[in-house]
């Protein structure tokens, strides 16, 4: 309890007006990939931010939507080693990578940052069984590390933690001990108001929850080697209960939008009333709108114009790290910039709105858009 009541009192601290900026000195960092045995029935590819020095300057990603990251490759890790965070970012049809810009700023603040990119489902069928997938893939990224010579002498093992998006923060929510119920998800798509973001994409190829492979949703436990959790507008919240694990991992949930999540384990939450779920993904190109509406797709996924959604993100950052740190500033551990340094020229004319907490969700229940996540 007292390991909670620490992050929660870091989550109320940066309820002030303003948040830490990025800083124009803050480190480019570093971007190193880790491959999984080919063999493997679902083999992952790892994406690994990291302090750096002495690299190659490259882009990550980066398309006619969304912007690039800047990274470094083939470069000198800088320090540790160092608390890590295995991110799982998006839902079932999310583009690998999507999560980079979270991955390159929790590096530039002093984490070892992971993410997990899977085969995406083929079929929608087969995208039923996401749900205990993910969890799997999650516990499978972080035997790759601690199994890898060069990496795992960069862990801290008492410091690893999971931050999901989404559908991967549902799976954070399972390996932190919460109790997931079968029945419950297997109704989400059912009656007038669908609780997940893809049911309108499963019911128009006459695909249920309900044919989730059982032996696979039986073995959904706790991976005890994690410290705590945050997820960030997770997915079926509904088929969550309270209870969870008696001696579960600290959970944090932030929402996305006006109002806590009314649903799911217990323990705090975290609200950025201005945002919203499409606004973690990566900052839109100019063009990106156009693109959208020539293609079919919603132009809501870049609504958030550049300086917001790069607020946002380090909104999002910042309380990430204030949870996982129990308090401390990222230049506590020597990396990265206080609170008061200069900030990135291009967010002066968009500094941080507050970012509330509720220490247990309010009763009324959450408005989010249903397909934000998918």
């Amino acid at each position: 309890m007292k390991r909670l009541a620490a992050r929660l009192a870091a989550i109320l601290a940066l309820s002030a007006p303003v948040l830490a900026l990025p800083c124009v000195a803050e480190p480019v960092p570093g971007l190193a990939l880790l491959a999984d045995d080919p063999a493997q029935h679902r083999p992952l590819s790892l994406s690994i931010w990291h302090p750096a020095t002495a690299g190659v300057a490259m882009q990550m990603g980066g398309n006619a939507v969304f912007a690039g990251i800047p990274a470094q490759r083939d470069a000198s890790v800088a320090g540790g080693p160092f608390p890590l965070v295995l991110l799982s970012h998006g839902g079932l049809r999310s583009a690998a990578d999507s999560g980079a810009w979270l991955g390159a700023l929790l590096a530039a603040q002093g984490f070892l940052a992971v993410e997990i990119n899977a085969p995406p489902p083929e079929t929608a069928q087969a995208a039923v069984d996401e749900i205990w997938r993910r969890p799997r893939d999650i516990s499978r990224a972080l035997d790759l590390m601690l199994a890898d010579p060069h990496w795992a002498a960069y862990v801290d093992p008492a410091r690893i933690s999971v931050v999901g998006f989404a559908l991967g923060g549902t799976a954070a929510l399972t390996l932190a001990g919460a109790d997931f119920d079968a029945v419950r998800y297997g109704r989400a798509c059912a009656g007038p108001k669908p609780a997940g973001p893809d049911c309108a994409w499963l019911a128009a190829q006459d695909v249920s929850l309900n044919t989730v492979d059982p032996a696979g949703l039986a073995r959904m436990r706790r991976d005890r080697r994690l410290a705590s959790a945050i997820a960030i507008a997770p997915e079926y919240l509904s088929a969550f209960q309270g209870k969870g694990d008696a001696d579960g991992a600290p959970v944090l949930i932030l929402s996305l939008g006006q109002e806590a999540a009314p649903n799911g384990p217990h323990g705090p939450r975290a609200v950025i009333p201005d945002a919203q779920p499409f606004d973690a993904f990566a900052l839109c190109t100019d063009a990106a709108p156009q693109i959208l509406l020539a293609e079919g797709e919603d132009p809501a996924l870049c609504g958030t114009g550049k300086a917001a959604r790069a607020r946002i993100h380090q909104q999002i950052t910042e309380v990430i790290g204030g949870f996982l740190r129990g308090g401390q500033a990222a230049a506590d551990a020597g990396y990265g910039c206080a609170p008061d340094g200069p900030i990135d020229p291009h967010l002066q004319d968009a500094l941080p709105e507050s970012v509330s907490a509720e220490p247990e969700p309010p009763k009324a229940p959450a408005r989010f858009r249903p397909d934000a996540a998918g």
